[in-house]
Formats: C-alpha cells, structure tokens, sequence
C-alpha cells in the first residue's frame, strides 16, 4: 500500500511538474511573440526615421538650389530694374512713356491679390462676361 501511495505522489508530483512546464512553456512563447512584435516595431521605426532622414537631405538640397536660383533672379531683376531706370534718365521717349498712366482697366489688375491656383483663378472669373474670340462672337 505504501508503494502504490508513493507511486500515485509520484505521479501527481510529475503531473504537476507537467503542468508547471506546459504554462511555462506557453507563456514562453507569448513573451517571444510580444518580444517579436516590439522588434518588428522597432525595425518599422528605425525604417522610418532613415526614410525622413533621407527625405530631409533632399529637402535641404533643393532648398538651398532653390535660395540660388532666387537670388540669381533677385540679381537679374535688380539689373533689369537698373538698365530701366537708366534708360528713363537718358531717352526722353521712354521717361514719356513710362510716366503716362495706365488705362483703368489695366491699372485696376494690380488691385487684386496673386492668384494662387486653378480653383482662384476661376472664383475670380465671372460666368456673364466671357471672352470672346478675336473677330467674332463664340459659339455656343
């Protein structure tokens, strides 16, 4: 009787054992799923900040190409501003010219604000006042 006692605390002792080692073993590879998920957003992360590194390197380039470019334009238009400016002081024709005023309609272009894009362009139009084409009426 004492050996099949000691037997059957064995085998609940190995059961238990088991039981212990089956848990264990789950919560094993739910940790190393977890650990997996966090490497893989690790992984996402590190991704992402190369890509917006990577991005800004270019954005700073074309910044500073586009600084250049506005400066050589800056440049040209000041020249321009100047080579106008003298020809007024020396032809007499030009200074004229340059000093009558705009037609109404003309002059009343510079009141509005720079148009900015397509959908602008077309609020400001008005829908009664077309244009028409040169020598005639459109057709409809």
């Amino acid at each position: 009787m004492e050996l099949i006692v000691k037997s059957l605390i064995t085998a609940l002792l190995v059961g238990v054992l088991g039981v212990v080692i089956w848990i264990q073993r789950d919560a094993l590879i739910a940790e190393k799923a977890r650990t997996d998920r966090a490497e893989q957003a690790i992984s996402d992360k590190d991704d992402a900040i190369k890509s917006l590194t990577e991005a800004a390197k270019k954005n700073k380039v074309s910044l500073s190409k586009l600084q250049a470019d506005r400066e050589g334009i800056a440049a040209t238009l000041t020249e321009r501003e100047r080579t106008i400016e003298n020809l007024q002081h020396e032809n007499a024709a030009i200074r004229s010219w340059a000093d009558t005023p705009l037609p109404d309609a003309i002059a009343g272009m510079r009141d509005h604000a720079a148009i900015t894009g397509a959908d602008d362009y077309r609020q400001r139009m008005p829908a009664s006042n077309t244009m028409q084409p040169t020598g005639g009426r459109a057709e409809d």
